[in-house]
């Protein structure tokens, strides 16, 4: 838990969020396109799609280029389904939350008051405001701190805008950049996500463009009655 006391915590949250929680829009359902464009050495990958969110954790991911590609995740399932080769997998684990797609967790993440940090097993040890920019520092989970590093959060105007992932030595891991913040409720969702990845041999970028978000409107009936067709044979897959 948290090494300060619990009204240190407190006090924290309350200047993060700035009394978020006594207006917070309940999200049920999220339709956004996305269009990521990673990079890494020579090499250039772009993907556009589309998002549906159900809360609490149902994704439909349905990738329009460069293939034709579904992709349904719950805590513990991943259904994947190439309707032009006509395949299908479903992957199966017993470790809750364990499916889930990092770019569009940029996006969804604001939900939480912490990031999702501390559904993560994270407890926050510092924090600072300087310039209007509020800095949280947070431990990982004591049972993962030889392989995890720390997370530093940076938000400014309730919006976030930084946030790095260290190695258990303290070095950069990751850092992504938000931007372009469109607000629904007393939530800011940011619109573009960067992030550098530092490796021992190379480095990459991901940029996210999301677009025409759509909060709490009906999903479309291709999403919530999606089965996939009874003459497609799934391959099951336990990880």
């Amino acid at each position: 838990m948290l090494k300060k006391n619990k009204i240190t915590f407190i006090i924290a949250i309350i200047i993060i969020m700035n009394f978020k929680f006594l207006f917070c829009q309940v999200i049920e359902t999220i339709s956004v396109e996305f269009i990521r464009e990673y990079k890494e050495d020579k090499k250039t990958e772009i993907i556009k799609g589309i998002i549906n969110y159900q809360a609490p954790s149902k994704t439909f991911i349905k990738v329009t280029y460069p293939i034709n590609q579904w992709m349904i995740l719950n805590e513990m399932e991943m259904v994947i389904y190439y309707p032009d080769e006509k395949k299908a997998f479903r992957i199966t684990t017993n470790i809750s939350n364990a499916f889930s797609m990092p770019f569009f967790q940029a996006f969804l993440g604001v939900i939480k008051d912490d990031f999702g940090l501390s559904e993560l097993g994270y407890s926050m040890y510092s924090y600072k405001v300087k310039d209007s920019v509020l800095t949280s520092c947070w431990n990982p989970p004591k049972n993962l701190s030889k392989l995890l590093g720390n997370i530093i959060l940076e938000y400014t105007e309730n919006k976030i805008i930084n946030v790095e992932l260290l190695n258990p030595k303290g070095k950069i891991l990751s850092r992504s950049s938000y931007r372009n913040h469109i607000l629904y409720g007393a939530t800011y969702f940011p619109l573009e996500v960067c992030t550098t990845k530092n490796f021992i041999s190379c480095s990459s970028i991901e940029k996210i463009i999301f677009k025409n978000p759509l909060f709490n409107s009906p999903l479309p009936k291709e999403v919530i009655g999606f089965k996939i067709p009874s003459d497609i044979s799934v391959k099951e897959i336990k990880w």
